[in-house]
């Protein structure tokens, strides 16, 4: 899902299909601020079924049927007193993960995963103050591409939590120092040291596998072999895996405030090679291609300069007609 430069400044995004990576094809458009009302793509599930949202008012989403354009309608509980977020639907379509907070307050921040059986709370999380964006923010959830397991990563820096549910149980915990087994709602007590919380976690697009960021080294967890480290030393951003899970690429922040993207051979075990030097937000639009923005010093600072594909296969570099991915699958990324 992305939106080409041709349709700058339109809303229009399109599904791009890359069964031929070297003659990739619009499957269907969408024009987000058609008729003076809005909507805004919230997660693009697989290549049959999109979410989007309204943006008119009252958190009412839409799981919508490729390329049928079927609508499935849904809107999140909202308790009295209480405000609604949605998480990610499951690629099974048979579970809503959203969470929800006291209005007045903001606390009272739960975890709930919804069925055709019900609603449940699967976690509490600390308060919040909130935070306005920031460079390391990444995607709040996502589901395997089976289904069969979930992430959640709560980002109130610095008091970031990390969970992973399978179904309605808790499989995964990485919660702030001295939180205890569980994680708490109430005053915000606890905090991990400078550059130590979770954050950058992204899915093996082929196994049950999660990979994230903590305390300067990248974790690779598993249900049977539990968090494992990785890679060491690694500061990692926007890590993303091709559609096969043969590679994986992510960016370094460096000295001067731009960063390199590196590249991982991960079917054959590879360590991780400079791929280019002042290029940012990666992301595998295939098997093949990794689309970034350039980058380089301006008068105000680090900035973005043009859109890139590079091809693994050759290792050529070439413009791209893409300004913006809002979406990626079957290859994963924490931000896309």
């Amino acid at each position: 899902m992305v939106q080409l430069h041709s349709a700058a400044d339109t809303g229009e995004l399109v599904m791009r299909d890359y069964v031929d990576p070297r003659n990739p094809r619009t499957a269907c458009q969408f024009h987000t601020q058609q008729a003076g009302h809005g909507y805004g793509v919230a997660q693009l599930i697989d290549a049959h079924h999109v979410v989007i949202a309204s943006n008119d008012c009252c958190q009412l989403f839409a799981v919508v049927d490729l390329p049928q354009v079927r609508f499935h309608w849904f809107q999140l509980p909202r308790p009295a007193g209480f405000a609604g977020w949605l998480l990610a639907v499951s690629p099974r379509l048979d579970e809503v993960a959203w969470t929800s907070n006291n209005d007045s307050t903001g606390g009272d921040r739960r975890v709930h995963i919804t069925t055709t059986a019900g609603d449940k709370v699967v976690a509490n999380l600390p308060e919040a103050l909130g935070r306005c964006g920031a460079a390391n923010i990444s995607k709040d959830a996502a589901y395997t591409h089976s289904g069969g397991h979930l992430y959640v990563l709560d980002q109130p820096l610095p008091d970031n939590t990390l969970l992973v549910f399978q179904g309605s149980k808790q499989v995964l915990l990485v919660a702030p120092p001295g939180g205890g087994s569980g994680v708490a709602s109430g005053p915000r007590l606890r905090a991990w040291p400078t550059g130590t919380q979770p954050e950058m976690a992204v899915w093996s697009p082929t196994s049950e596998t999660l990979f994230y960021r903590q305390n300067g080294d990248v974790w690779r967890w598993t249900e049977a072999a539990g968090s494992q480290r990785y890679l060491s030393g690694v500061n990692w951003y926007y890590p993303t895996f091709s559609a096969d899970g043969s590679h994986l690429a992510y960016a370094v922040p460096r000295a001067d405030g731009l960063h390199d993207i590196y590249l991982i051979d991960a079917a054959h075990g590879g360590s991780p090679q400079l791929l280019k030097g002042a290029r940012t937000l990666p992301v595998f639009l295939n098997s093949t291609q990794l689309w970034y923005w350039s980058e380089g010093q301006g008068i105000c600072g680090v900035g973005i300069n043009h859109p890139l594909v590079y091809d693994i296969t050759d290792g050529s570099e070439a413009a791209s007609i893409i300004d913006q991915v809002v979406a990626v699958w079957p290859a994963t990324s924490s931000n896309f």
